[in-house]
């Protein structure tokens, strides 16, 4: 009886173990299972200062082919940018194939007018704490646009985002109408934003889950445990984007000029390829959309301070022509082609280093360009009458060219025609030119 008990015993705890390790198994198959499922993707890209060009080029690139992640997130940091590319990053978000998060951030930044049609566009719109968003007004010329055509087709724009991701439409097109300004917690409450977050990680797990609307239906998140990857721009994006800032840009080309004078003014040097290339830099970040009145009063400007030099140093023209260098580049990054997007503050703090910086190299062009004419002038005084010299080119009768007189070029009035290398005598001088005719010499 007892080997009987003890056998049924032994079954049953062999049944027991059976069954355990049948349970240990499934348990083991799950996690490997668990482990064995990919982690989703999520692409982090970064836009810090003016929404320019290069920036929605980059962006525009990227979410048309970014089918690979699960969703992208955009962290942006900006006091506005151009009307154009701020209208291409908008248009790239809303027909991206991938859910597209727009990320205020970090604590204290703010996405104000482009920043603020860009964060609209998003499927999934999230700030951190302590940042700011709103002051959607477009500027034209320098100044808010009251425009009603331009106006009512932004606040259409507003209300069409907001309605497409159930958004607040009339806070949307308030931003417009009345430059709100809005925190996290505030527009968070009236419907404009969706989630308030510290930093990414916490965005991934407060977002896990949630369903977003986009123009080709409603998409579930799922971002817990998501690997983030950074994307960087390209050198060519970088650059570009450097120079496209609107003071910098501005700056480069009003310098360009300066330096192409004193360049002119002191020929040999090389300075007039530095000015050149500062020039082609400065256009280069407005993006070959110079203003053509600006861009214009800058060359009224440099001819004036040319013409100072020619004429010998008078000072009537050289004030005239650095108030017209200032004055032109205030118009370039007040009035820079098409509608900008950008916060009004911001745009006073640049016109204000521009003039600042603008007064202060042309001062110092004007010094520099004023000694040299001093310097020309002496040079020539002490030229006595009856010296020799030699034609640089061929000057015909009654024409200025130049001349090399005592181991220098000097521009002279040729009396009768001479050739290029004809001795030529100096016989006066008048209005800073030196008279010439040809020697006997020649003749003989």
């Amino acid at each position: 009886m007892r080997s009987r008990r003890e056998r049924k015993v032994r079954r049953k705890s062999s049944a027991l173990l059976v069954l355990l390790l049948i349970l240990v198994f499934i348990q083991a198959l799950g996690l490997i299972s668990a482990y064995a499922q990919p982690r989703p993707r999520i692409a982090l890209l970064e836009v810090q200062g003016y929404i320019s060009t290069a920036i929605a080029e980059w962006i525009e690139q990227f979410l048309s082919t970014s089918t690979f992640y699960d969703a992208v997130i955009i962290t942006i940091n900006t006091f506005g940018g151009l009307g154009d590319p701020t209208l291409r990053v908008v248009d790239a978000i809303m027909s991206s194939p991938t859910p597209v998060i727009v990320f205020v951030y970090p604590s204290g930044a703010q996405a104000l007018s482009a920043g603020t049609y860009i964060l609209m566009a998003a499927d999934l719109t999230v700030m951190a704490p302590y940042t700011i968003i709103g002051s959607a007004q477009p500027v034209v010329n320098g100044v808010p646009s009251d425009d009603p055509k331009l106006i009512n087709f932004l606040v259409e724009k507003m209300r069409t985002m907001a309605r497409v991701h159930g958004r607040n439409e009339t806070q949307a097109a308030r931003f417009v109408t009345h430059n709100d300004n809005l925190g996290p917690d505030e527009a968070l409450n009236r419907g404009v934003v969706d989630l308030v977050a510290k930093d990414v990680g916490d965005l991934l797990e407060k977002a896990h889950g949630r369903v977003v609307k986009k123009l080709g239906g409603e998409v579930t998140l799922y971002l817990r445990g998501a690997v983030v990857e950074r994307v960087s721009r390209d050198v060519r994006s970088e650059v570009l984007h450097f120079l496209s800032d609107p003071i910098l840009s501005t700056l480069l080309t009003s310098l360009g000029f300066l330096i192409l004078i004193v360049g002119l003014t002191n020929p040999g040097l090389g300075t007039e390829l530095v000015g050149g290339i500062l020039i082609l830099l400065g256009l280069l970040g407005q993006g070959f959309s110079v203003n053509l009145v600006g861009l214009g009063i800058i060359v009224l400007g440099s001819i004036l301070i040319l013409y100072e030099f020619y004429t010998g140093g008078t000072l009537i023209a050289l004030p005239f022509g650095i108030g017209l260098m200032v004055l032109g580049s205030i118009l370039l990054i007040r009035s820079p082609p098409g509608v900008i997007y950008i916060a009004q503050g911001w745009l006073e703090e640049a016109m204000i280093s521009v003039i600042l910086v603008g007064t202060f190299a042309g001062a110092f062009v004007g010094f520099v360009v004023y000694k040299v004419t001093r310097a020309v002038k002496r040079r020539t005084l002490q030229i006595s009458l009856e010296e020799f010299g030699r034609a640089a080119e061929d000057i015909p009768s009654g024409s200025v060219g130049y001349v090399v007189v005592g181991g220098e070029y000097r521009r002279a009035l040729a009396l009768e025609e001479v050739k290029k290398g004809d001795e030529v005598t100096v016989v006066g001088k008048k209005d800073g030119l030196l008279l010439v005719r040809p020697s006997k010499s020649n003749k003989s």
